[in-house]
Order: C-alpha cells, then sequence, then structure tokens
C-alpha cells in the first residue's frame, strides 16, 4: 500500500520504516516513480507507465542509496519522454537482455542453447542434456556447422540457406544419411531454442533436417555370428593368445564386458559406467540409476546366474575399484564406451562378420525372444530400460507393477538360447568351438518356441 506522503528529499526515504510486507511511496514531481520498501530494509526506484499497446509496465531503476533521488528524477524524466514518444522502455530493456544471453550469430545462440540445455531448458522434453551428449554436440558443431553457419547472423537466416547448407552435406561430405540427419537436428534444435525464447517467429530449418532418406537400423546377429562374438569375448577370458599384440587381441576385462553387455541386453553406456554399488548381489538386482540411462529412469536388470559368474570374475581381477569394468588405459575410472564398440568391430573384421555394433545384440536379443520364445513386447520393452507406452497414458501412471520376474524369465530364456550357441559352436560359428556361457551347465534345454 503507497505511502500517503509524496516524497521529495533523500533523508524522507531514509526515514521510511520496513513493514511486514513491501509497500510503497510516490515520489513527488516525477509522474510515475515511487520508492518501493522490502521488509528487509531495502529500497527502490520503479518507474511506472503504460505502453503505447495499453499494458501496464513497471521498470525498477537501482536501489537507494546507490541511486539518489535528484538521478532517479533525471532517469524518471528521461523514460517519460521515451513513452510520449510511443516508446516502451520495460520491453525494450527485456529484449535487450535476451539479446545479450542468446546473442545474434547461430554460434552465439549455440552457446546459449547448450547453457540452456544443461539445466533443461532449452525445449524439447524439459529434460537436461548428459554432459556427454552436449560435448559430442559440440564436436559436430565444430567440425561440420561452425565454418558454413556460425557467424550468420541467425535472425537473418532462411529456409534456403538451410536447405543449400543441408545438400553441401550430403554433396562434399563423406558422412553417411543418419551422420547428416544427427546434424540436421542439432541446427534445428538450436534454431528452436530461438522460437521458444520468443526471438524467432518460426523454425527456418523446420523439416529440412533430413536431406536423404533413412537407411533402417535393422542389423541382427545370426546365430552364428552371435556364436563367434561369445568365442572371441570368451578366449580374451580364457585364452589369451601371448603371440599376438596387445593391441590385436581383447584384454579378459574387455572379454567379460562384452559377455556382461549379450547377456543383459543393455547399452555399451550402461555396461561400461557400471559400479559396484549398483549392485545388491544378495538380491540378486542391478540398479541402474536415472542418470545413467538414456530414458532418465531408474532401469532394474535381474540378475541370472551367467551374469554373477561374469561379476564374480571381474571382481576377483578388480577387487578395490569402485567400477566393475576398468579402463583399458589412460583416463577415465571406467571402461570406455567407444572401446566397446571398435572392440566389436575388431571381431567382426577379424571372424568375417558383417560390420555389427553392442547396439545390434539388443536388437538381436529381443527380436530372438519375440519371435522364438513368445516373450511379450511390453517385457521385452523393459529389458531394454524403455518405458510403458502401450494402453491409456493414465494407466502407465498408475501401473507401479516391477516385471522383475517376467524379465528374470525372459533373461533366463536369452541365457539359455546363448548356452545352446555356445554348446553346438554357435550354428557352424568360425573358428572352433564356442566358449560355454560362464555360471551355466552347458547346453541347457530350450523352450520349445511352438508350446
Amino acid at each position: 500500500m503507497p505511502a500517503s506522503r509524496p516524497l521529495s528529499a533523500d533523508r524522507q526515504i531514509a526515514a521510511l520504516k520496513p513493514r511486514a510486507s513491501p509497500f510503497e511511496a510516490a515520489v513527488g514531481g516525477a509522474k510515475g516513480l515511487y520508492v518501493r520498501v522490502f521488509a528487509s530494509g531495502m529500497r527502490k526506484f520503479e518507474f511506472r507507465y503504460t505502453s503505447p499497446e495499453g499494458a501496464r509496465r513497471r521498470m525498477v531503476l537501482g536501489a537507494w542509496p546507490d541511486l539518489s533521488l535528484a538521478e532517479a528524477r533525471l532517469r524518471a524524466a528521461e523514460l517519460r519522454q521515451s513513452v510520449h514518444d510511443r516508446g516502451d522502455p520495460a520491453a525494450e530493456r527485456a529484449a535487450q537482455k535476451l539479446q545479450a544471453r542468446t546473442g545474434e550469430t547461430l554460434a552465439e545462440l549455440a552457446e546459449a542453447y547448450w547453457t540452456a540445455a544443461a539445466r533443461g531448458l532449452h525445449g524439447g522434453r524439459r529434460r537436461p542434456k548428459r554432459e556427454a551428449t552436449i560435448d559430442k554436440e559440440r564436436a559436430w558443431w565444430r567440425t561440420h556447422i561452425a565454418k558454413d553457419l556460425g557467424h550468420r547472423r541467425y535472425k537473418e537466416l532462411r529456409r534456403a540457406d538451410i536447405r543449400v547448407f543441408m545438400n553441401g552435406l550430403v554433396l562434399n561430405s563423406r558422412l553417411s544419411p543418419a551422420s547428416i540427419a544427427s546434424l540436421g537436428a542439432l541446427v534445428q534444435a538450436i534454431l528452436q531454442y530461438a522460437v521458444l525464447e520468443e526471438k524467432l517467429d518460426a523454425n527456418p530449418a523446420a523439416g529440412l533436417a533430413r536431406p536423404l532418406a533413412l537407411t533402417p537400423r535393422d542389423r541382427l546377429f545370426s546365430d552364428s555370428a552371435m556364436g563367434a562374438i561369445w568365442q572371441a569375448a570368451g578366449a580374451a577370458v580364457s585364452q589369451p593368445d601371448p603371440g599376438r599384440s596387445p593391441r590385436a587381441q581383447l584384454s579378459p576385462e574387455m572379454g567379460l564386458a562384452i559377455q556382461f553387455l549379450i547377456l543383459t541386453l543393455t547399452r555399451r553406456t550402461e555396461t561400461a559406467g557400471a559400479r559396484w554399488s549398483e549392485f545388491d548381489m544378495r538380491a540378486g538386482l542391478w540398479t541402474i540409476p536415472a542418470g545413467r540411462t538414456k530414458a532418465l529412469h531408474v532401469h532394474v536388470v535381474p540378475l541370472t546366474g551367467p551374469m554373477v559368474a561374469v561379476l564374480e570374475q571381474m571382481r576377483r581381477r578388480n577387487p578395490s575399484r569402485a567400477a566393475v569394468f576398468p579402463p583399458l588405459r589412460g583416463g577415465g575410472d571406467h571402461l570406455d564406451p567407444h572401446a566397446i564398440t571398435r572392440a566389436f568391430s575388431r571381431i567382426c573384421e577379424q571372424n568375417r562378420l558383417p560390420h555389427g555394433s553392442p547396439h545390434d545384440v539388443r536388437r538381436t536379443g529381443v527380436t530372438t525372444l519375440i519371435g522364438r520364445y513368445r516373450v511379450p513386447r511390453t517385457v521385452a520393452g523393459l529389458l531394454l530400460g524403455h518405458t510403458i507406452r502401450e494402453g491409456a497414458p493414465v494407466t502407465s501412471i498408475y501401473d507401479r507393477h516391477t516385471y522383475l520376474p517376467e524379465k528374470y524369465e525372459a533373461l533366463e530364456i536369452w541365457g539359455r538360447h546363448l548356452a545352446q550357441l555356445a554348446a553346438h559352436g554357435g550354428g557352424g560359428a568360425p573358428g572352433g568351438a564356442v566358449q560355454p556361457i560362464p555360471g551355466s551347465a552347458g547346453a541347457l534345454p530350450l523352450r520349445d518356441p511352438r508350446n
């Protein structure tokens, strides 16, 4: 509530006593100028006016006594003249602050985007991006985008500019359609942030991120290929080749990491970053925290006998480490996920298999479980760490069933399938007999998918 007497001197401002809630006092002879007094005792000058569009505005000019009454009168007079000339000082100040935050060039906007993304304020699903994801996007930016678009004023970019840039990636780079689409998606996301911040009315990159059709990721490992991969991982653990260069063969720890990834059907980052604190061996559970999963929710993996056997071997090899799988060399406190990908590429090359990746194991596993063993798709999706999206959305909110028994049974079936490959040489896998599954009793009987 405003004080009754207008203020005309600094000593009157000093005499204003704080109250339990803020109150205001008008400044005499200065239309629209007030002093706002807070419970803490702080006093601030505020200028109020009505914009040309009829909106009521309030601007903080500064705190008293850093800003004197005479100085506040002068500033208020300048702002009244601006309003008289149909200006909107508060809106102009907000625009300046936003400009300072997002900059003018696309490079400056990108930096603002990554700063916001680290806190989940970049739009999209409104969840913070991982540091590793932001680092990867920065690398893409430096390598493929900055030179052509970084210096451009993003407000001046048109759809034709984005189309020329994307077509240039197709014609002048050796990138795959999927990589080009990833770069296009990054440009689109950065410009969409400008739309979110009301700096652009529309996204000029919308619909232009994929100039080429993408090849579906449908790579599946055959039984023979899975057997060969398992054999290579097992040989690294039990039969390392002393005559081969260390760079040409897998380390025992890498072999065990690959086995664990295959058995659990988890992502390479989840396996590589596994920590002993995440395991409850008595309960037989591996709880991957939300911060380490792609979907940013906790993923619980029931531990089968073969998985426990792999963990016991790693515990004997590295009893004092916090991470289950240590780095091969160099820095870091756990195995580099990219090292697992390189190991898969090396195994495929050495065994003359088509190129495959750790993610192809996940696709192979769920396809096998659903197609051969009639595991429900919902359960198979949960094994991959996906969320339940079937049925009405409200049902998924109330459904708190953990599906742990169903997940355990499915992983047991997958383990028996792998054991069968091990017992029969992977259906003709090259290189001799396949190493048996650790923790299994050789070839366990498989469930007949027709029953």
